[in-house]
């Protein structure tokens, strides 16, 4: 204690020279004194000075002498007479308890030894700080104190141990390979299986059935201690630690046998403390309710051994071949190969494929030989197994099979790498619906317990690859080709198909094949289901639909039959021109196959221009005021064309069809045609389903009632109207009623079959797509060279291998052999008659204008109604009537009469402004070398690329020669759109 008087009177100090009398039992004394019992209850204690408060400089508080009774002071005077508020006491204090008084001493007080006052009661239960200490001492707990806080602390540890162990639970199995079911495809019946996904499993009822050395085996080199631990292992997880930091190479890691399972078999893989709390109290309570042999056979049954071996009776027979019930004590080596594998089964088991694996991973392998001799020594070293058997086998090897895939031969790989896709594409579709991201997850469903019910019809799968026959091993409906393989032409052929349900969008079957087999083992890329190639004139039918859903257009209505009447794009007053290599000059775009013309020439209906496949016809559609460029890219992409496919761009090439589609693509959307203008997303998978429960877990969004994905994308009068153009190409006077093989067919189904030819640029490939009222099927053509250079098929099965080769004749060919067999199958349901259509235009559009607009469906007509031979229904427009300045505001027009441009030699081209010939300025278009494809295996520069062995993005025609015909969304300002050479697909 200082040996001064307290700084300021407030604590009670000495005696004189105080700044202030404490005055006789004032109010302030008896705040004063309140003051001093609340300090003396709560405040602080310590050594030195002492302020206002009682505290002196140490933090002490000393409280001798301010109780309520009278003290004495020192000079006898009474507490009344005191001065409280001196600045330094006059003297010392006298010894302890005696209360002598010195210059401003305290007085002695009475009741301790040590001269201090009694504790305050709550001193008496913790007494920290520590009462009477000095310095350091002061704050430094007690051996006393310190144990009772360990105590303590302990006793509140394993009251809540014992809390969370009460009220824990063991769940129900959540990783149904410990369960025993792994996650399987089956086709559209639900039952039938065609291939697993991630899991090889065979799981064991009983443990007996293990050889004890397995059991063994597996307990030396993960927890040696299983037999007797109580299912949890602390030091473990030190020994784990203490591994990992010196590296010391120890078998065996932090987690018993029991934890392991729990981990693998009862939660989730997460890396939380929860989740290792939850391991610890399940891991505990399991060991209480359950023989350490339930728990082993647990865990062998569960845990993943590579190559899509789940389970020890999987593993056995993957690499041993045969199960584990046939095994025996003999079997060390077999059992310590075994158990080796856990630690890293993904790495180990490809180092172990066959003999060239191990030489071309030397790391993997090596680390895999010392895992397993180091359980060999562990067997002997506890008791497991002698030390004279585990020896001969250090550094050998058991002999082990070499690894084979999955049988995933002819279409079987195709099916599940296509329904795979679906479920991924799925997930990035619909990335807020939370059934979709747990359901459809690939990683989740490899671990078992599902089962996924795709789209996929085995019988029509069969049937696919009977109807490719009609083209490898068949004659040519259209022009009695045959394949030879002579040939130059019949060889690097890809043909491909696919079949999909208008009524739900489910794609039924597919056909991916090159030079006679579908075979996934040698080619897996599926072109029926990815890539794409240019479609040709089967796009025209999304252009009258779009045209007559403006309102303005019936299939009545006129367009110009031939290219004599030029065309602009909007905002031009330049015509756009080709240069026709065959003639030698320069000529309006678009030229129609072949130089064919409407029976009467000049103009002519959207029906029979559809029926013909008429370029010049759905070029000036798209052109007109009333339809638009936006318009049909609109269209297309409601009925199913994503953004981003090669070449679907608004160009006015776009009608004849210069994007990039695939075959699945093209067949769904002619099923919004068949099914009264209803678009569906396409879907090959319609349900995962919980083997466990058997409850159905997910289906897609565009299976789901009011999920807002299948739309009304055109009334059906409009869809009726397209089907009905699309049934005349079948009948005489139409391109594929040519095709002796489909006119046969179509008058077998009382003419209620639909569809459209289709032939490219350059003749890179053909098509035929086409629908019944129960089932669209599109068919593609085309060749490439192994480096994915597509080439022409000109010549495919002819011995005149300058024959042209369209859609009326090959594709046209599989089709009907296709839709024969299926009619076949159900007379009278697969081809019923088509809704009648009404020649009618509301004078209204009805455009769908941004992606997953819905339109009214409106009403079909009660019976088939007569058209107009000119389309001057009322509201409809009868003849459009080219103009280099397009109406803002598009009405109605009468047909009229208009003198043809002539035609001008280079390098002069046609000035409608002037109405003559003049020269064009050279521009850097006009001089660029381009290059007639010439189907001797060169790279055709305005060809598309093809899709290779790998989902590549096929190159494009426009993006490639912005300048082609057709491919220029505005008109250049200098000069005419083009003089290039290169024609725009036809047929």
């Amino acid at each position: 204690m200082s040996e001064h008087g307290s700084r300021r009177g407030g604590g009670g100090g000495g005696g004189s020279r105080g700044r202030r009398s404490a005055g006789g039992g004032g109010f302030s004394d008896k705040l004063d004194g309140l003051a001093h019992q609340l300090s003396g209850m709560f405040g602080k204690r310590g050594a030195g000075r002492r302020g206002d408060d009682g505290y002196d400089e140490y933090g002490s508080y000393d409280d001798r002498g301010y109780g309520e009774e009278p003290y004495d002071d020192g000079y006898g005077a009474e507490p009344a007479d005191v001065a409280v508020g001196g600045r330094r006491g006059l003297g010392r204090r006298t010894a302890a308890g005696s209360g002598g008084a010195g210059r401003g001493g305290r007085p002695g007080g009475s009741g301790r030894k040590d001269g201090l006052p009694p504790k305050d009661w709550w001193m008496k239960f913790i007494n920290y700080p520590r009462y009477g200490k000095r310095g350091w001492r002061h704050w430094m707990p007690s051996i006393k104190q310190v144990l009772s806080i360990f105590l303590g602390f302990l006793f509140v540890v394993i009251g809540g141990v014992a809390y969370v162990y009460a009220s824990t639970q063991i769940p129900q199995v959540k990783n149904s390979i410990a369960a025993g079911n792994p996650t399987y495809y089956t086709y559209d019946d639900g039952k039938e299986q065609f291939a697993n996904i991630g899991v090889n499993y065979y799981q064991v009822n009983d443990i007996n059935t293990i050889p004890k050395v397995f059991q063994n085996a597996f307990v030396a080199a993960e927890n040696y201690s299983f037999w007797s631990d109580p299912g949890v292992s602390f030091t473990g997880v030190a020994r784990s630690a203490l591994n990992d930091l010196f590296g010391s190479g120890g078998t065996q890691g932090g987690s018993t046998i029991t934890q392991q399972y729990v981990k693998n078999a009862y939660l989730s893989q997460d890396q939380t403390l929860g989740r290792k709390v939850n391991e610890i109290m399940i891991s505990i309570k399991l060991n209480h309710t359950e023989s350490k042999q339930q728990i082993l056979l647990g865990y062998l049954n569960q845990i993943s051994f590579g190559r899509g071996a789940y389970g020890i009776d999987a593993a056995s027979r993957a690499y041993f071949g045969h199960p584990i019930n046939q095994m025996t004590d003999a079997n060390v080596g077999e059992a310590a190969f075994l158990a080796a594998l856990v630690n890293d089964p993904s790495n180990f088991s490809t180092a172990l494929a066959n003999g060239k694996a191990r030489t071309d991973n030397p790391k993997t392998f090596d680390r895999f030989e010392k895992r397993y001799n180091a359980i060999l020594a562990n067997m002997s070293q506890y008791g497991f197994v002698p030390k004279t058997t585990t020896a001969p086998l250090e550094n050998k090897l058991p002999n082990v099979i070499d690894f084979k895939g999955p049988n995933l031969g002819q279409y079987v790989g195709y099916m599940k790498d296509a329904a795979t896709a679906f479920l991924a594409a799925q997930m990035q579709e619909y990335p807020s619906d939370p059934t979709t991201q747990k359901y459809a997850n690939i990683d989740n469903l490899s671990k078992g317990g599902y089962k996924i019910v795709t789209t996929y019809n085995h019988v029509m799968m069969n049937d696919s690859v009977t109807a490719a026959n009609a083209l490898w091993t068949g004659t040519s409906g259209g022009g009695g080709g045959k394949l030879n393989p002579k040939h130059a032409s019949d060889h690097d052929i890809h043909l491909a198909f696919a079949s999909v349900d208008p009524h739900t969008g489910e794609l039924k079957s597919f056909y991916t094949g090159t030079d006679g087999k579908e075979d996934y083992g040698s080619n897996a890329f599926n072109y029926a289901l990815q890539g794409g190639v240019q479609v040709g004139s089967t796009f025209k039918p999304i252009t009258l639909a779009t045209a007559l859903q403006s309102g303005k257009f019936s299939l009545d209505s006129q367009e110009p039959g031939t290219n004599e009447k030029p065309l602009f794009l909007p905002g031009s007053k330049q015509p756009i021109t080709f240069y026709d290599t065959s003639l030698h000059k320069t000529a309006f775009w678009p030229p129609n196959e072949d130089e064919e013309a409407p029976p009467n020439g000049g103009s002519t209906t959207l029906k029979q221009g559809l029926a013909m496949s008429l370029n010049s016809v759905f070029a000036a559609l798209e052109l007109d005021p009333a339809v638009g460029m936006d318009a049909v890219y609109n269209m297309a992409e409601q009925l199913g064309i994503k953004p981003g496919t090669p070449d679907f761009l608004k160009v006015a090439s776009l009608t004849l069809g210069t994007a990039e589609i695939t075959p699945m693509r093209m067949a769904n959307v002619y099923g919004a045609f068949a099914n009264g203008g209803v678009s569906h997303e396409p879907v090959q998978v319609t349900a995962i389903i919980d083997q466990r429960t058997g409850q159905t877990v997910w289906t897609p969004p565009a299976l789901r009632s009011n999920s807002g994905v299948n739309k009304q994308v055109m009334s059906v009068n409009t869809a009726a109207g397209v089907t009905n153009a699309l049934q005349s190409v079948l009948q005489k006077g139409g391109t594929a009623n040519a095709n002796h093989d489909a006119a046969a067919l179509a008058a077998e189904a009382n003419y209620n079959l639909a569809g459209k030819t289709g032939t490219t640029d350059s003749n890179h490939s053909a098509w035929f797509t086409g629908f019944s009222t129960s089932l669209a099927t599109s068919v593609a053509i085309f060749r490439s060279t192994a480096d994915g250079t597509l080439e022409s098929i000109k010549g495919l099965g002819y011995n005149d291998q300058s024959t042209r080769i369209n859609g009326m004749d090959w594709p046209t060919t599989v089709w009907s052999a296709f839709m024969k067999i299926e009619l076949d199958k159900n007379k009278s349901g697969f081809a019923k008659p088509f809704p009648p259509y009404a020649p009618t235009c509301s004078g209204v559009s009805d455009i769908p204008s941004f992606p997953n607009q819905s339109v009214a469906p409106g009403t079909l007509a009660s019976g088939s109604l007569p058209g107009t031979p000119t389309g001057s229904e009322a509201n409809c427009q009868s003849v459009f009537v080219p103009t280099p300045t397009p109406t803002p505001t598009p009405t109605p027009t009468k047909p009229t009469t208009s003198t043809q441009a002539p035609l001008c030699t280079l390098p002069m081209v046609f000035d409608p402004a002037s109405q003559q010939c003049v020269v064009v300025p050279p521009t850097s278009t006009d001089t660029s070398t381009q290059q007639q494809p010439t189907g001797t295996g060169t790279s055709n520069p305005t060809g598309p690329g093809q899709p290779t062995t790998s989902p590549t993005t096929p190159s494009s025609r426009c993006s490639r020669n912005p300048q082609q015909p057709g491919c220029q969304t505005t008109s250049p300002t200098t000069s005419s759109t083009s003089s290039l050479s290169g024609f725009p697909p036809a047929g």
